[in-house]
C-alpha cells in the first residue's frame, strides 16, 4: 500500500515508524484543508457567477425536498450575503456527484464565511482551522443577525483553531441572548413546538430489522411512559425472557401497543353491545375509533419463497428473503413476526412492465403505484427522495387536447419538488431509456444517467 510523502515520492505505509507516519498524517491534514477551502473558494465564485435579477429570481431553501426543512422562502445565505439566481446549486452540486442540498449548503457557507464572518474565512484562507469547523460557525449563525454573526466572529477568530464545537456552540449561544432576545423569550413561549415522536430507519445497506424511535415531550408525561416500559419489562424477564433488560425494554414498547389496541378492540365492542345502533358512548368515542395496528409490505421474490411463507413444505434453495419498501432486504422469518402482530390486507400484484395509458393529465392510483414502486425514489442526479414523497413528471410536457395516452408510466418519473421545478424551468432535459436508466442533460454541456444503482456522470472533465 503506497502513499505519497511531502515531497511528493511514494511510500509504502506499512514501512513507516510511527514519527513518519505521524509527519505524514499531518501533511494530509493540510492537503485535506487546502482541497475544501478550494472547493469554498470555487462555491463563492460561483455564486458571483450567478446573482439573481427580475428574470432569473432567487435560490430559496424551500422545496429542498428534504423532511423537516423549513418551507418558507429564505435566501441560501445569512443576511448580509448577496442573492443567488434561482436554480444555481444544481448544476453545481451535480458536477461534485453530491445532493442538491448538500450543494445548496456549501455555497451558503461560502457566501456567510466570506460576507458574515470575515475574521474565520482569513483563518481558513491561511489554512490556520479546518473548513468543516468554520462551516460549522456559518451554518450556526445563518439565520442570526449580520450583527450577531460579527459578535460570533470576533469572539472566535483568536481562538477558533484550537476550541471544540461546545465552545462555538456557547457562543452563538451568547450571540443569541445578546442580539436576539426575542427568540429565547419564543423558545420559552413556544416550548412545545420541539415537542415530537420520530421514527428514524436506517439505510437499505443498513437495515436489518431495527428502526430507532426518537420522542421530546413533556417531563412527567415521558417519566410515566418510561417507567410503564420498565414495569413492562420487568414483567416480560419475571416471565422467563431471558433478553438483556434494555432489549426487553424495547421489546415492551410492542407489547404495550398490542395492550392497547386490544383494549380499544373490547372496548368498542362493549359499547356496540350496550348500544345497538353501534355508535360508540362519548367517554370512549377518542380511543374506540382509532385502529389497530395495520402493516403494508411489498413483497419481491420467487413464488417458492412466498409458498415458504405460508407453510408449503417446498424447500427454497437459499435463505428466503422480502424487502421493506424504503428499508431494504428482511429475512422472511423477521417479516412473519411483523406480520403475526398486525391486520394483513392483500393487495392486487402491480405488473412494473405494464403499460395502461389513460388521457387526463393526472394519474389514477394504480399508475402512480406503478411508477413509484419501479423507480422508488427522485430520478434526478443524486437525490433520493422516496418518490411517494415526490410529484409524478411527465417527461414529455403533457399537451391539453394533445394525442390520447400521455400520461403512462414510460411518459411519467418522480421528480421532488424543487427538481421537478428545476426540469419545468427548461434548464435541465431527461429522458427515459429502453433499460429503464434517465439520461439528463445538464446545464454548461455536462450530462448524467441515472440508474437504480446509482448516478453516473457521462463527461468528467
Amino acid at each position: 500500500m503506497f502513499e505519497v510523502d511531502q515531497l511528493g515520492q511514494p511510500v509504502v505505509v506499512e514501512d513507516l515508524d510511527a514519527d513518519w507516519l505521524l509527519a505524514l498524517l499531518e501533511d494530509k491534514e493540510a492537503s485535506a484543508r487546502a482541497a475544501e477551502r478550494g472547493k469554498l473558494r470555487l462555491a463563492a465564485q460561483w455564486c458571483v457567477l450567478h446573482p439573481a435579477t427580475a428574470d432569473t429570481g432567487v435560490a430559496f431553501w424551500s422545496h429542498a425536498g428534504l423532511p423537516g426543512m423549513r418551507q418558507h422562502d429564505e435566501t441560501l445565505g445569512g443576511e448580509g450575503t448577496p442573492l443567488v439566481a434561482a436554480f444555481t446549486p444544481e448544476p453545481f452540486a451535480a458536477a461534485l456527484g453530491i445532493s442538491t442540498f448538500a450543494g445548496m449548503q456549501l455555497l451558503a457557507d461560502a457566501m456567510d464565511l466570506q460576507h458574515r464572518l470575515p475574521g474565520i474565512w482569513r483563518k481558513v484562507d491561511q489554512l490556520d482551522v479546518a473548513p468543516w469547523k468554520a462551516r460549522k460557525v456559518a451554518q450556526a449563525t445563518r439565520l442570526l443577525s449580520k450583527r450577531a454573526a460579527a459578535y460570533v466572529d470576533s469572539e472566535l477568530t483568536t481562538r477558533i483553531s484550537t476550541c471544540g464545537a461546545v465552545m462555538i456552540e456557547r457562543v452563538v449561544a451568547a450571540a443569541i441572548a445578546k442580539f436576539h432576545p426575542e427568540l429565547l423569550a419564543e423558545r420559552e413561549k413556544k416550548g412545545k413546538a420541539g415537542w415530537h415522536v420520530s421514527l428514524h430507519q436506517p439505510s437499505p445497506g443498513d437495515f436489518a430489522g431495527t428502526s430507532y424511535l426518537d420522542v421530546a415531550g413533556d417531563t412527567l408525561d415521558l417519566d410515566k411512559f418510561y417507567a410503564l416500559v420498565c414495569d413492562q419489562a420487568a414483567a416480560m424477564a419475571a416471565a422467563g425472557d431471558t433478553d438483556p433488560l434494555e432489549v426487553r425494554k424495547a421489546k415492551a414498547l410492542g407489547v404495550i401497543a398490542d395492550q392497547q389496541a386490544q383494549a380499544d378492540l373490547m372496548s368498542l365492542l362493549q359499547d356496540q353491545t350496550q348500544d345497538p345502533g353501534g355508535q360508540p358512548s362519548p367517554a370512549t368515542a377518542g380511543r374506540s375509533s382509532r385502529p389497530a395496528t395495520r402493516t403494508a409490505l411489498y413483497l419481491h421474490g420467487s413464488i417458492t419463497d412466498f409458498l415458504g411463507l405460508v407453510g408449503s413444505s417446498v424447500e427454497p434453495v437459499e435463505a428466503p428473503l422480502g424487502e421493506v419498501e424504503k428499508l431494504g432486504p428482511a429475512t422472511l422469518e423477521k417479516i412473519r413476526e411483523w406480520l403475526g402482530h398486525s391486520n394483513v390486507s392483500i393487495r392486487p400484484v402491480i405488473d412494473l412492465n405494464h403499460c395502461d395509458a389513460v388521457d387526463a393529465h393526472d394519474p389514477p392510483p394504480r399508475v402512480r403505484e406503478q411508477v413509484i414502486l419501479r423507480d422508488r425514489h427522485c430520478v434526478f442526479p443524486w437525490c433520493s427522495r422516496d418518490a411517494r414523497s415526490c410529484d409524478l413528471d411527465h417527461i414529455e410536457p403533457y399537451v391539453e387536447d394533445g394525442p390520447p395516452g400521455q400520461t403512462n408510466p414510460e411518459n411519467l418519473a418522480p421528480l421532488c419538488r424543487r427538481h421537478h421545478r428545476c426540469k419545468t424551468s427548461g434548464r435541465w432535459r431527461y429522458r427515459r431509456q429502453p433499460d429503464g436508466s434517465y439520461l439528463w442533460l445538464a446545464p454548461h454541456g455536462r450530462a448524467y444517467v441515472v440508474t437504480p444503482r446509482g448516478t453516473i456522470t457521462l463527461n468528467e472533465n
